[in-house]
């Protein structure tokens, strides 16, 4: 028996990763509830339809609260089902691991519960009707086409999928409809004296001005001139985000590599570059988006992959070096 035989190399739709197996609410086997009317089953349920912020919907939670607040949740009845796996949680890793049980057991009866009121945790779609038109708006699975390269697992659950995220990047990207929107940084009171938010970041990622060029470190010096940061903290950042030194000199690239990938990016900042440790809170979240973790935690050599400034000196070539995780490779 392959692959095929087990229907890995047959593309399947959304719908069709379903079919078979029961995708439940996780409060919906809780006694006393369950004679109500869940949201799923009202006529018209159809949550990509549904618009703004949408969590655990009720239904989902009060067994949870129950307890927090020292209450007893309700009993469970028994409902004469049996099941071989019973997947906690309907997101990308709770999908992937029922799929791969179905595929190595085609016969398995599987049950998926999630608290929310759709399947696909951070990548649930939005529709939108504009215009007469259909648009939909992917969630987190618009980063689908990093990190790449894929690892063996991700990237063959892609392929059997019929997704192909480089094809998918081109013909389904639209940035122009973030036209009109600008960066910006809210500086909060516990970290910088007062509540500020602002606007006009520059970016290397989105600008065309090169690093070093006077429109560049014109626009960094106006955005800073409007933030709480003194003027130590506001030097470092204009030479940071501009500037063209190499903050490795006498090195090869080898050694370059070698020493950034064995450094966090912070202790690059303060202890190659000689930032004031003071300017460490205006970069300390940068990687939140990407890593979920602050500066201190990401290599120097992986925020250099990422795009992250201070780099512009050090002279490496564009491409992925050991040591190198798979989020910048696919940034390079």
């Amino acid at each position: 028996m392959d692959d095929r035989d087990l229907g890995m190399r047959r593309a399947i739709d959304r719908r069709d990763f379903l079919q078979g197996t029961l995708l439940g609410v996780g409060a919906g086997a809780l006694g006393g509830a369950a004679a109500a009317q869940w949201p799923q089953d009202t006529p018209g349920y159809y949550p990509p339809a549904r618009h703004g912020l949408r969590g655990s919907h009720a239904g989902s939670f009060e067994a949870a609260h129950a307890l927090r607040d020292g209450g007893a949740p309700g009993t469970a009845e028994e409902t004469g089902e049996d099941y071989d796996l019973i997947v906690v949680g309907a997101g990308i890793s709770g999908l992937s691991a029922a799929y791969f049980w179905r595929t190595a057991h085609p016969d398995a009866r599987v049950l998926i519960l999630d608290n929310h009121d759709d399947f696909g945790g951070h990548a649930k779609r939005n529709e939108y009707m504009l215009g007469g038109k259909l648009h939909l708006m992917n969630g987190g699975t618009m980063l689908i086409d990093s990190p790449r390269p894929y690892s063996k697992v991700a990237g063959g659950l892609l392929k059997s999928l019929g997704i192909d995220p480089v094809t998918l990047s081109r013909d389904c990207v639209r940035p122009q409809i973030y036209e009109g929107l600008g960066h910006g940084v809210f500086f909060d009171k516990a970290t910088f004296g007062t509540d500020r938010l602002v606007a006009g970041l520059p970016s290397k990622w989105h600008d065309d001005d090169a690093a070093g060029t006077s429109p560049q470190r014109a626009g960094w010096a106006a955005f800073l001139a409007r933030t709480p940061l003194n003027d130590v903290v506001k030097r470092d950042v204009l030479r940071i985000e501009t500037g063209t030194q190499d903050y490795l000199p006498g090195l090869s690239d080898a050694q370059k590599v070698d020493r950034l990938s064995r450094i966090s990016y912070r202790d690059y900042l303060v202890n190659i570059a000689h930032v004031s440790p003071a300017t460490i809170p205006f970069y300390q979240s940068r990687t939140h988006g990407e890593w979920a973790v602050g500066i201190d935690a990401v290599s120097a050599l992986d925020c250099w992959g990422f795009g992250q400034p201070g780099f512009d000196g050090v002279g490496l070539k564009r491409h992925a070096y050991p040591r190198m995780s798979f989020t910048p490779r696919g940034y390079i």
